[in-house]
């Protein structure tokens, strides 16, 4: 499990391959038994045999080298789950708007699942509303099997801040995916060319409004934390909450709003387009998806950022539970998901099952933690 949090403060199928002709690329490494990861490459004679890495998939599975029957390596000689069964359809549960990141986060994993043939079909049922938790409702009262949920820092803050009977505990935890840094925006025309001058506004007057996602979710935790560094008050900023970047960005080419405040990922295309000015990102070091400086870069020793995962019906069998983190596992070891990181300049987030169900539980107490310390929850 990766342990190490963005937060600085309080904080396809079953397949027999025929071997005939399979060969390595010239500059494959080959992996051992006791060193591999799904995806690694083995040799042809390992495949013949039916070589197995004992307890080196996720939660301690099994890999099997054979010749890849779908995706990104099909036919390809490599470490894999042999008994790995492609979901036949999902509904996904966004809990934001068109255009958040819950529902961007999903259609691209989504897509990557497609890819490497562990899925034929999905759909995206976007259900904002109350911070996030009218989403995880939905999701947790669905009768099918065939649903999933994105999660994130939103999510856990949401439930926390609302003070939702809603457990998140309750589903089954599947996988964190990525991380995402946060940007600060206005429109071109904005007479606020860096961010230190939007903050001294801020502090003066408190009453800017500052749009963002739902009340308690990152965005309201990354701008309240900023502010009270710029010696301001995070309960005192005229924070405009919505279901999500879509939304955001709207209030703020409109004017509703000073500038917004969300993910890298749902404001880039309109900063490539020239609708949008970055002020700030929250990242160690300038991304390739948006133009922008950091906070660090403009004198503000702050670095912060997002994440979100994937959680299961509660009523999974312990098989289908595990063969989901394959599904999993196969998806993120495939050049779609690798691509779509470096597109959106999000960082893998791999901590599979168990793992992942305690990085909820210490995030729900960490976050809860700074959300009482700011006053806004």
């Amino acid at each position: 499990m990766r342990k190490n949090s963005f937060i600085r403060f309080a904080v396809a199928a079953t397949a027999v391959a025929v071997l005939v002709g399979t060969t390595l690329p010239a500059n494959a490494a080959v992996k051992p038994a006791d060193k591999a990861l799904v995806g690694d490459d083995c040799t042809a004679a390992s495949a013949q045999s039916n070589k197995v890495a004992k307890g080196r998939g996720v939660e301690g599975s099994d890999l099997t080298c054979m010749v890849v029957p779908t995706g990104s390596y099909k036919g390809q000689t490599k470490w894999w789950y042999k008994d790995v069964k492609p979901l036949t359809k999902l509904e996904w549960v966004a809990s934001s708007g068109v255009g958040g990141g819950y529902g961007t986060t999903a259609i691209a994993f989504a897509d990557a699942m497609k890819a490497e043939g562990m899925l034929n079909d999905y759909t995206v049922s976007y259900k904002s509303g109350g911070s996030g938790t009218v989403g995880l409702g939905y999701f947790q009262d669905q009768k099918s099997k065939d649903v999933a949920f994105i999660t994130g820092f939103a999510m856990v803050a949401g439930v926390a801040s609302t003070k939702s009977k809603l457990v998140q505990a309750d589903s089954k935890a599947i996988s964190g995916l990525m991380r995402e840094y946060e940007a600060i925006v206005v429109p071109t025309s904005s007479k606020y060319k860096t961010i230190n001058q939007l903050l001294e506004d801020i502090v003066a007057n408190p009453k800017l409004a500052i749009a963002g996602g739902s009340k308690g979710t990152v965005d309201h935790v990354f701008m309240g934390l900023l502010v009270e560094k710029a010696g301001g008050k995070a309960t005192a900023m005229n924070y405009v909450p919505y279901a999500g970047g879509g939304e955001v960005t709207t209030s703020v080419l409109s004017g509703q709003t000073v500038a917004g405040v969300s993910g890298t990922s749902e404001f880039a295309s309109f900063v490539k387009a020239g609708k949008l000015r970055v002020l700030a990102l929250s990242s160690p070091k300038r991304l390739k998806s948006i133009k922008g400086q950091t906070l660090t870069a403009q004198g503000i020793n702050f670095v912060f950022g997002n994440w979100r995962g994937v959680l299961a019906p509660a009523t999974l069998t312990e098989a289908e539970r595990v063969n989901w983190l394959k599904v999993v596992d196969v998806t993120r070891a495939g050049d779609a998901w690798k691509a779509t990181l470096v597109a959106k300049d999000w960082q893998n987030q791999s901590d599979y099952g168990k793992d992942f169900e305690a990085f909820l539980a210490s995030q729900k107490k960490d976050i809860t933690t700074t959300l009482v310390s700011l006053g806004l929850a």
